[in-house]
């Protein structure tokens, strides 16, 4: 379901700052709180059926993926347990918040992504609204409540003890979520492209209004991949040059490697995305020269056919006189003969505008 097919009221307008409410779609769905403690011998993993089992972890990395955010309680309860300040709580809470970093104090990290799946059906681009808090040694993910669990992959890497994820510290954690969220950008490219080929092999067997319409749906999409992938560059960059120079020990010096990697990826996508916002540009000027090609064919046909009924015409006025004394009025073939002298002159006219390659 595409957050752009439904308004979306901004009901914190005219409200202080830090008042928790929920903007975004409508859901009734119960949130799902799951939580895997993990070091380098083995992991734990639980269902948060209370509060009291949700608080970080004395010993190993702590990991609390929140699958719901349309309930401000429970958002509210996991910032009092992490101590997580209002303006972030609210940021979590509203899914038109755009891409974001922010650190709070010297030991919270807090950061806004959008997760984009690609509709076959509708061929648009829905985003999803993801949130990751770091603390020293905890992750908080919060994600929109969708069909899937969008971090299961990471979890299967924790239980198997695959990766470095069960090697490195929380902030390796945190890299490794976004990482999962950017190789999303290029799985949707994917299907953008096999759209634009079928869109431009379409234009090229014959282009319809259908295809115009297309077009721009294409082009708006990837527009809202714009909007999403842009601030990440930024965002990506701070992380790996800001965070020592700002005295930040959150992020070590091993993950920050990983961060410019992931930055070289965004930047993948983000080039990839202008690239095909100016083949949406040629596949528009493609369109309009089919157009006008077929246009300037039926132009053509036309012409040749006025041409041809010019001589017809004139020769079916004279005969259409009616004046008493006319060479062939009274002659009994010269009915066939106005026939056959038309018919005469259709064809050599075909024959010189052929010669002409006019046909």
């Amino acid at each position: 379901m595409s957050s752009r097919n439904h308004k979306i009221e901004r009901k914190n307008l005219g409200t202080s700052p830090g008042t928790l409410q929920y903007i975004g779609l409508p859901l009734d769905n119960q949130i799902k709180i799951t939580r895997i403690d993990f070091t380098l011998e083995g992991h734990q993993k639980k269902i948060v059926q209370n509060y009291s089992e949700a608080s970080p972890s004395t010993t190993g990395i702590t990991w609390l993926n929140i699958d719901g955010i349309h309930k401000p309680e429970v958002i509210a309860e996991i910032g009092r347990l992490y101590q997580l300040h209002p303006l972030m709580q609210e940021d979590i809470l509203n899914t038109l918040q755009k891409p974001k970093f922010e650190f709070f104090g010297e030991n919270t990290l807090f950061i806004v992504l959008k997760w984009l799946e690609y509709n076959p059906h509708t061929r648009e681009v829905e985003p999803e609204h993801v949130a990751l808090v770091l603390g020293p040694r905890w992750v908080l993910s919060f994600q929109e409540e969708r069909s899937r669990d969008i971090f299961e992959v990471i979890r299967k890497r924790i239980e198997a003890g695959a990766g470095k994820t069960r090697q490195n510290g929380a902030d390796y954690l945190l890299y490794a979520l976004a990482d999962v969220v950017v190789d999303q950008y290029f799985r949707v490219l994917d299907c953008v492209e096999e759209n634009l080929d079928r869109l431009e092999e379409a234009l090229f067997k014959n282009a319809e209004q259908k295809h115009l319409e297309e077009i721009y749906t294409v082009k708006r999409e990837l527009g809202v991949m714009r909007k999403v992938v842009t601030p990440l560059r930024e965002i990506t960059l701070s992380l790996s040059r800001e965070a020592p120079l700002n005295g930040q020990s959150l992020i070590s010096a091993n993950t920050e490697i990983y961060l410019r990697d992931l930055y070289d990826h965004i930047n993948q996508v983000n080039e990839t995305v202008e690239l095909y916002r100016d083949q949406m540009t040629s596949l528009m000027d493609l369109y309009n020269s089919t157009i006008s090609n077929r246009l300037n064919n039926v132009m053509k046909v036309l012409t040749i056919i006025s041409v041809i009924f010019m001589p017809l015409t004139f020769v079916a006025g004279i005969y259409g006189m009616n004046f008493e004394y006319m060479p062939e009025l009274h002659w009994r073939y010269g009915y066939p003969f106005a026939m056959g002298l038309m018919a005469v002159m259709v064809v050599i006219m075909l024959l010189w505008f052929r010669r002409k390659h006019w046909l």
